[in-house]
């Protein structure tokens, strides 16, 4: 049969198609709308992530932490404690063992909390994306994360007393194993007297104190790793800074303090002393014990107000510069004996 000229051409073309056809179905093609690389004037979602973090940082970070990240910002002169250093990345309160990076949920919770008793503030009226996007932004000037990466996470024990509603055992558990075992009173102050406390260390299967050191109903004051000296928290008066729920204190007792002389004390619990007979002188929960202990200490403090009362102060505007430019701020009115001081 005589094939006609657009019929051998269709013949060509289908012959080409057929012999390339199992290389096409071998090489899929390449999504470029969901790659993690750049394509002209698409943005990859984590460059777009730190952009907005950046612009985020500028925004609210920088007059403390610093245009560079290393906690050096305009106004950081006139702040104690002062602000962090992401340069350094050694940031005090993490679910992660004391000296190990954060993970991004702890640094979430920080800048969504803020810290008690320090400069800062809570920012969760700043959307949770854009919070997010700080975290990631933060972790851009510290090539630590890239070459450790984020700690692993403490072991959660479960609480044994979560559910009871009378927590005095709890209380008195973690009385005796603050005073007792820990000896939290080397750094925080004894809420309790030398012979109670020697009756707390026998317990424990020590031997009594010889000799306390003084003060030692007050904080003791220690350096951090930085050269900065603080007073360990008086939980009668002073804020806990990352937290007073029962969750928030046991992390911060199980995975210690980090730069601080507060150990991770969680891993004691993988190799507990024991008594005479084997038996372990502490257990997890006596973490937990602590902790509805501390809470308790928090929970004495006298109320500044009655209970219903409110105190509202006037507020007044100030006027101050900051990267060159001036803003206006309006904050409560001092009366003149706290101008004086």
């Amino acid at each position: 049969m005589k094939l006609s000229h657009r019929r051998w051409w269709l013949l060509a073309n289908m012959l080409f198609v057929c012999g390339c056809g199992d290389k096409q179905l071998q090489e899929p093609e390449i999504d470029t709308s969901k790659s993690k690389a750049e394509f002209g004037y698409q943005t990859s979602a984590q460059t777009a992530l730190l952009l907005e973090g950046k612009k985020a940082y500028e925004q609210y970070c920088v007059g403390c932490h610093g245009v560079n990240g290393d906690g050096k910002g305009e106004g950081s002169y006139a702040l104690s404690p002062k602000p962090r250093d992401f340069v350094m990345a050694k940031f005090k309160f993490s679910s992660t063992r004391s000296g190990q990076l954060p993970t991004d949920e702890d640094l979430l919770r920080t800048i969504t909390l803020g810290l008690r008793g320090s400069a800062m503030p809570s920012w969760n009226f700043v959307p949770e994306q854009t919070r997010i996007a700080m975290v990631q932004y933060i972790k851009t000037f510290s090539p630590k994360w890239k070459q450790f990466g984020e700690g692993a996470r403490i072991p959660l024990y479960n609480d044994p007393y979560k559910q009871e509603a009378d927590k005095t055992a709890a209380i008195e558990r973690g009385r005796a194993a603050y005073h007792g075992f820990f000896r939290c009173w080397t750094c925080h102050p004894a809420y309790v007297e030398p012979a109670k406390i020697s009756e707390y260390i026998a317990t424990f299967g020590g031997a009594p104190a010889e000799t306390y050191r003084p003060d030692l109903h007050l904080a003791d004051i220690k350096a951090t790793e930085a050269g900065e000296s603080i007073f360990a928290p008086d939980f009668l008066r002073d804020f806990v800074r990352a937290g007073s729920t029962i969750p928030d204190l046991y992390r911060s007792i199980a995975a210690g303090i980090t730069g601080t002389a507060m150990p991770t004390w969680v891993d004691i619990m993988d190799s507990p002393p024991t008594d005479a007979a084997g038996k372990p002188l502490v257990q997890p929960a006596d973490l937990w014990a602590m902790s509805y202990y501390v809470q308790d200490l928090i929970k004495q403090r006298p109320a500044r107000l009655a209970a219903g009362k409110v105190a509202v102060r006037p507020l007044r505007e100030i006027t101050f510069k900051m990267g060159g430019a001036e803003y206006v701020a309006k904050v409560p009115q001092l009366d003149s004996a706290e101008e004086e001081e």
